[in-house]
């Protein structure tokens, strides 16, 4: 038990730390890129944007393969090892889109200090309301898979 919360404040404090360096390189390169012209902060926001969407879909498309192979199993039956698998793959999905709500909160701001004229703050702002879009519907098909596939986790883990 001590081992397991150890592990997880482990990876809690990992988490931030990378979600700081996300938020400063973020920072960093839209800074550098607002010298040189306001579409290549545009286009440099665009590409994060689906990159780090498709790494969460791309998460949970395992995590949901992985879900129906194994399937849903009773709690103390030889399977039970799998089903944490699939548990922890479910997990790391809804991590790593958390943890990009975190990451690209304050870049997302700092987009609208950065640009100057009209037009580039309307693109960063269509941009942004795709990207929260995107971002809702993968937090939405995470939970209807995880449901659909019986991982459902409120307060433990529910036995069929």
């Amino acid at each position: 038990m001590l081992i397991r919360a150890a592990t997880h404040l482990s990876a809690m404090i990992v988490s931030c730390l990378l979600s700081t360096l996300v938020t400063v390189a973020m920072l960093s390169a839209q800074w550098a890129l607002s010298i040189v012209s306001e579409s290549a902060v545009l286009v440099f926001e665009l590409l994060v944007a689906v990159i780090a969407l498709s790494l969460v879909r791309w998460l949970i498309q395992r995590a949901d393969a992985l879900a129906q192979q194994v399937g849903t199993v009773r709690r103390g039956s030889p399977q039970e090892s799998q089903a944490d698998r699939v548990l922890a793959r479910f997990s790391v999905a809804e991590n790593t889109l958390n943890s990009l709500w975190v990451a690209f909160s304050l870049p997302a701001i700092a987009g609208f200090f950065l640009l100057d004229s009209r037009i580039a703050m309307s693109v960063h702002g269509v941009l942004l309301v795709l990207a929260i879009s995107g971002a809702v519907v993968l937090g939405n098909r995470l939970d209807t898979l995880r449901n659909l596939r019986g991982y459902a986790v409120h307060f433990g883990r529910r036995a069929p």
